[in-house]
């Protein structure tokens, strides 16, 4: 019922009508009164059609602010550790001495999964924040990460390799669409050093991660096809069929033998070979991550010269016996 607040006795209208001044500034008994259009849904003034003269308290909804607001307070809050002092205690007596040891994450959970209440990610997060005595550089994996590199274009002169033929990728691809039981097993080699010398001959079994591991003498692809005539000579054609039905593998040069490989001396056929795409190791990956087991006993750069077969048999023994998350908490042997 206020008048002429602002001293000017000429106006005739309330002041609560007046939008020349802020009644806040000039009444201090003024108590302003929530508006209708906040009580119901969008809850803002955006929408109002009497916002611009409007006296009331406003509130707008404003994207970019709010998108900010809560990526700000969803970091935050991701930022604290949900443990206290103690339980952060207990979980680092499980793990740090482990993880010294070079036990991955992985086997650590297989084998005290139920002792530690965090999950692998948040465990992850917490080494990360230096909760626990172990840092990033004792994890092996993580320190070894290499930024990604651009897939290059296949060279006109690559497609025209002969051995490649109808063995593509894409044709490996096709054969499984039909053959979606067969096991899949996937082969590579391992050198030691830039010069020549001994390499690691590598197949591992898809379903299982089981990997098995020969040691040649060389890397020539002759090489490679007395492994598999060995193999052969073991198992008898039958067996070995039956074992390695489809073989994946990259193009080096020592794979290029694909008729020896694939057929025996007498002509009889034991496997199929498939070559990944150039530069698509990922194609191959669980390979090519069992790869690492063998780096963190055997260093690149590092001869295999002095090693034999039995020293292979034994490092894959401990490859193989190493439980793993994908495999349910179970090590490759025990794999069905």
């Amino acid at each position: 019922e206020e008048k002429n607040l602002c001293c000017n006795f000429d106006c005739k209208r309330k002041c609560v009508w007046c939008f020349d001044y802020n009644c806040k500034e000039l009444c201090n008994k003024y108590d302003n009164s929530p508006c209708s259009v906040l009580q119901k849904p969008p809850y803002v003034c955006n929408v109002c059609s009497r916002r611009r003269n409007c006296k009331c308290d406003r509130f707008y909804y404003m994207a970019n602010q709010a998108d900010a607001m809560s990526k700000k307070r969803y970091s935050k809050a991701r930022k604290k550790t949900h443990a206290d002092e103690d339980e952060l205690k207990r979980i680092d007596s499980i793990v740090s001495p482990l993880i010294r040891k070079g036990q991955p994450i992985s086997h650590i959970y297989a084998e005290h999964g139920d002792e530690i209440d965090v999950s692998p990610r948040t465990l992850y997060r917490y080494i990360d924040m230096g909760c626990l005595k172990v840092n990033n550089f004792d994890l092996r994996r993580k320190v070894s990460y290499k930024q990604r590199k651009k897939k290059r274009e296949e060279s006109e002169a690559f497609q025209n390799q002969k051995f490649r033929q109808t063995r593509t990728y894409l044709d490996f691809v096709t054969y499984i669409e039909k053959h979606p039981e067969i096991n899949v097993v996937e082969m590579d080699t391992v050198k030691g050093c830039r010069e020549q010398g001994k390499r690691m001959l590598t197949l591992l079994f898809r379903k299982t991660n089981l990997m098995l591991i020969m040691l040649m003498r060389d890397g020539k692809a002759a090489t490679v096809v007395e492994q598999f005539d060995y193999l052969t000579s073991l198992v008898g054609v039958e067996n070995f069929r039956k074992i390695f039905p489809v073989i994946l593998t990259d193009n080096g040069s020592e794979f290029k033998y694909t008729q020896e490989l694939e057929k025996t001396d007498q002509g009889e056929r034991r496997t199929r070979l498939f070559y990944c795409d150039p530069q698509a190791s990922w194609q191959k990956a669980q390979l090519e991550k069992n790869h690492e087991y063998i780096r963190y006993v055997l260093r690149k750069g590092k001869s295999f010269n002095p090693y034999t077969q039995d020293n292979m048999v034994l490092l894959m023994n401990h490859i193989n016996s190493t439980r793993r998350e994908k495999l349910g908490g179970k090590s490759p042997f025990e794999a069905e």
